[in-house]
């Protein structure tokens, strides 16, 4: 029986529940009585509050047993208009940043009359700005709407690069860039917070994948542009400046798009049905509840700044970015340049690239099919560090005679597995914070090691060393064996963290054993509950902006095996809930 609705003078409507077997039942049927109450939450005092228990507590939940199909047609909607706008703002991001590579072996140098390290900092300069902005940037995603901030900043930095087209020596691309670096500060921190609040997190690392893929497709289309660009012969125009006013226009075109595109959260987004609201936020347990992290509020709470600060994690997570970026960064400056070495002319590099690009794109979605398949991203990680330290020591021990050329190319077609690196961890990181300005904050302080390591990196490398790079590439092979050391040490932690969090909900009485159906699919999710029932008292404080250490639910996903038993076990109350 639904729930019948009072209209009131004010075209507002009130909510008579009714009461089917013992549980609270509202009909959800009408626009008015989800959106009034929501746009009325500031005035009731619950503004500061995440807006899913806001939207949750006012206007109840649907009673229905949703099924799997319908789950996964609600999915697909979601990804058709999230992430094609996402990805297009996370490739010209990309595009931008190895637009300096590509423009390097078409007389960028000479063009701009660049000497000694110039080159270095032109590359440098745009992660010290994105480095200065970040707690600037954390600050400015939780106090403002994503679905306008992206779309301003998108558009300011389009404007920016299509005027960098004016600059002719080194001090103007260096203005234009820190700026670039400015506006682009909050892209990729926006993108994750975006996976974080839509997705729950064994949805997350597919979504990732393909906004990470991007560095491959950035590779084969920069590469096509830059080769075509490269045969324009022009008194007036370099090819750095035709490519700065083509992208620059396409992300001004993208920007406008944007402010009607980029999406807001699931409580404020236009494409979601009343209905199809509900289910995404709270009806099934295997979504947004089951993460366990929250959706967003725009209450900026400074106690969980204090948390990332001081949570071994967020320093963990910070130290492996950096390490992650100093060759990351390295390889994205001077790549072009480590094979123009080779011996081979810049028309043949932007060739060589694409194949490079495609490797990139390949063990990506291999490694992400592999990590949700077996639950397993240790090997993952591992073996693009391995294989990427075998590159380097390739190219620091080979000679630069022709002869060398086809090992030289293996070996620099080997470190394309190093992608699946950064991509994991960014993984691994944004499915393990709970808490919204944690959320951020710990994202921004992930990007500002992974900033810093972006300034260093290209400094390691000298166009004076050229054609071996021998600072560069011994830099590289200390961070990966930096990472391996990291990575093992968190793991550990980790652990440790699940075992707290244990203890704790024993000591409170709760189930010490608890599912966490958030790294399960909907089809696992219906068998366990099936066996094992539910349980009212878990997942009541998923809403309610808790940490991950604060909240005795949260469980910390490890690098190793599946979600073990004695850990990941969550039991969530029923679809129906009461209202106080």
């Amino acid at each position: 029986m639904a729930a019948p609705v009072t209209r009131r003078a004010d075209g507002g409507s009130d909510l008579t529940p009714s009461i089917t077997n013992g549980k609270v039942e509202l009909d959800l049927s009408s626009p008015d009585q989800l959106t009034s109450p929501l746009k009325n939450a500031r005035s009731q005092n619950l503004a500061t509050q995440d807006e899913a228990l806001t939207f949750l507590s006012l206007n109840g939940n649907v009673s229905r047993h949703i099924t799997q199909q319908e789950d996964a047609l609600l999915l697909r909607k979601i990804d058709r208009h999230l992430m094609p706008i996402m990805f297009c703002i996370f490739f010209l991001q990309l595009m931008d940043k190895q637009t300096l590579s590509l423009c390097s072996v078409f007389g960028l140098a000479k063009d701009t009359n660049l000497v000694g390290d110039e080159y270095s900092l032109l590359g440098s300069i745009v992660c010290i700005a994105q480095l200065v902005m970040q707690p600037i940037s954390a600050y400015l995603l939780v106090k403002f709407r994503l679905s306008l901030y992206v779309p301003v900043i998108v558009t300011l930095w389009g404007m920016t690069l299509a005027c960098m087209a004016a600059a002719k020596n080194f001090v103007g691309l260096l203005i234009a860039r820190f700026f670039l670096g400015v506006f682009e500060a909050s892209i990729q921190a926006s993108s994750v917070l975006i996976v974080q609040i839509w997705y729950r997190r064994q949805e997350q690392g597919i979504r990732l994948a393909v906004l990470y893929s991007s560095i491959g497709w950035v590779h084969i289309f920069g590469s096509l542009i830059m080769y075509g660009l490269g045969h324009i012969h022009s008194n007036i125009m370099r090819p750095y400046q035709l490519i700065s006013l083509l992208l620059g226009g396409i992300t001004i075109l993208v920007g406008f798009l944007s402010f009607f595109k980029f999406p807001d959260n699931a409580v404020r987004c236009k494409f979601l049905s009343n209905e199809e609201k509900a289910m995404t936020i709270e009806l099934l347990p295997q979504r947004l509840r089951a993460n366990q992290q929250g959706l967003e509020t725009k209450d900026f709470k400074l106690k969980q700044v204090k948390e990332t600060l001081l949570d071994i994690k967020s320093w963990c997570w910070m130290i492996l970015a950096f390490m992650i970026a100093i060759p990351g960064s390295g390889i994205a400056s001077f790549g072009p340049l480590i094979i123009h070495g080779f011996g081979f002319n810049r028309y043949n590099v932007m060739l060589l690239m694409i194949p490079f690009g495609t490797l990139q794109i390949i063990f990506i979605f291999t490694a992400f099919w592999f990590n949700k398949k077996y639950s397993r991203k240790s090997p993952v990680i591992l073996l693009g560090l391995l294989c990427s330290s075998a590159a380097a020591m390739i190219l620091l021990v080979t000679g630069r005679a022709p002869k060398d050329q086809p090992v030289l190319l293996l070996a620099y077609y080997m470190l394309s597995t190093f992608i699946t690196v950064p991509a994991t961890v960014t993984n691994w990181q944004s499915s393990n914070v709970a808490g919204h300005t944690k959320k951020s904050a710990t994202t921004a302080f992930m990007l500002m090691g992974a900033f810093s390591g972006s300034i260093v990196g290209p400094l390691l490398f000298s166009t004076k060393e050229k054609p071996y790079y021998r600072k560069g590439v011994i830099s590289m092979l200390a961070c990966f064996s930096g990472c391996f050391v990291i990575v093992v040490g968190l793991m550990c932690y980790l652990m440790h963290l699940n075992e707290r969090n244990k203890r704790r909900r024993i000591a409170q009485g709760k189930s010490a054993v608890i599912t966490d159906y958030s790294m399960l699919d909907a089809c696992h999710v219906e068998q366990e509950k099936a066996k094992e029932g539910t349980n009212a008292t878990i997942g009541t404080h998923a809403f309610d902006d808790l940490t991950d250490l604060e909240n005795d639910e949260f469980i910390n996903g490890l690098l190793d095996g599946k979600p073990s038993t004695a850990y990941s076990r969550i039991y969530f109350q029923s679809s129906t809930v009461s209202l106080s």
